[in-house]
């Protein structure tokens, strides 16, 4: 009787196959990485303008002072959020793509790296300069001397609040994580295609 495992033996044996990616499946890949940038970073530029739009009029309505300081702070940390994202996570120009057609793969791979340094650094720039605003909004929104609620009230809709917070940005972080992942995988192939 064997001490191995039939099905290991199986896959250990089994044959691979060669991994190969042309050079017009790169400059395809590359294309449409790009395109895919764009309209990422078009709908993150319309979310900003929702955010900037309802939070500065929040600023102007609202009379209470804690509360308009709280959504002048949203409105800035999404003002920086957008020249981050346009600083580290911009798609190519055309200039650049022209100049990727000299060596689409290193030109592909640069890309997917840049973007993948973005998105693992996405807690330092594009979550963290709305926690100043967010705490202050909700905090002036929850403590405000014109809310007749008892304080234990109050103190819930806080934390109810900044759990709500938490949640959405854990959310965020754990999907960009999951895109770093599918991005170092595409580096790898990438990689591999190279060394072949």
């Amino acid at each position: 009787m064997s001490d191995r495992d039939p099905l290991q033996s199986i896959w250990q044996n089994q044959s691979q196959e060669e991994f190969s990616m042309s050079l017009a499946d790169i400059h395809t890949r590359a294309e449409r990485f790009q395109s895919r940038i764009r309209v990422r970073n078009w709908g993150e530029y319309a979310a900003a303008a929702f955010v900037v739009a309802f939070f500065g009029w929040m600023a102007v309505t609202v009379p209470e002072p804690i509360v308009q300081i709280g959504a002048v702070l949203i409105v800035l940390g999404a003002l920086y959020v957008c020249w981050k994202l346009h600083q580290l996570g911009r798609a190519a120009s055309g200039d650049e793509l022209n100049a990727g057609a000299q060596s689409w793969a290193a030109f592909h791979r640069a890309e997917l790296t840049r973007q993948s340094d973005a998105l693992r650094t996405v807690w330092r720039w594009y979550l963290a300069p709305f926690v100043p605003g967010m705490l202050v909004f909700l905090a002036g929104v929850s403590f405000t001397p014109a809310n007749p609620a008892p304080l234990a009230a109050r103190l819930t809709v806080f934390l109810v609040g900044l759990a709500l917070t938490s949640a959405m940005f854990a959310v965020i972080a754990w999907l960009n994580a999951q895109a770093v992942k599918r991005l170092d995988a595409e580096i790898a192939a990438l990689d591999q295609a190279g060394a072949d």
